[in-house]
């Protein structure tokens, strides 16, 4: 997600990235195997609001991998002395032979050590995802490392849900407005084994 600005004047910022993976996993559930990635996202800062969207997609580089279009749009701002940022909007996820999928989304970070930040997704028929998150960037030499955790638990239908853990370490070299990164994770899920996953990517802020 996008963080939200506070300046007093309006400000517009976009970045665009493409991205290689081994896998693509999206809430626990493995979508595809070696895939190639591309985002572009924009955010708008108009006083204390920013209005931000995002679009993603994963392409497999498989005949039989699962290509998969998202879309986020939603609005945030910084509350008690910016010591909270708050996001809400919605979220669409297109995946082949699957009808897209539309949830309204509530997100709340903590502006303190390791970012803590709490979501919740409610999509069609009343079902519910909540995802905890923690993060922290340490500067190393040339590079900088962020190592990321998350957990969470999404509901599949009305009667089965699927619990989700993933870690992420991500080194990321940076060249004025670009980034060169690379990034290795491991994935579980309640209903399938831990994997490890690997990616390599580009992206430009403007």
């Amino acid at each position: 997600i996008i963080n939200a600005c506070s300046a007093d004047v309006l400000s517009v910022n976009g970045s665009a990235g493409t991205k290689y993976v081994t896998d693509y996993n999206r809430r626990g559930q493995e979508l595809s195997a070696d895939a190639i990635q591309a985002q572009v996202g924009f955010n708008v800062g108009i006083g204390e609001i920013d209005v931000f969207g995002d679009f993603f997609t994963n392409q497999s580089t498989e005949s039989d991998g699962v290509n998969t279009n998202e879309v986020t749009v939603g609005l945030g701002t910084s509350l008690f002395e910016d010591n909270i940022s708050a996001y809400v909007g919605i979220y669409n996820t297109d995946t082949d032979n699957v009808d897209s999928s539309l949830e309204t989304f509530a997100s709340i970070t903590a502006n303190v050590s390791f970012s803590p930040t709490v979501s919740m997704y409610r999509g069609d028929g009343d079902l519910y995802t909540f995802e905890g998150q923690l993060s922290h960037t340490i500067d190393i030499a040339v590079a900088s490392l962020t190592v990321a955790g998350v957990l969470g638990n999404t509901e599949t239908s009305t009667s089965v849900d699927r619990t989700y853990t993933g870690a992420v370490a991500t080194v990321t070299r940076s060249f004025d407005n670009i980034n060169v990164y690379t990034d290795v994770t491991i994935s579980d899920a309640d209903d399938r084994d831990n994997e490890t996953v690997w990616g390599l990517g580009l992206r430009i802020k403007f």
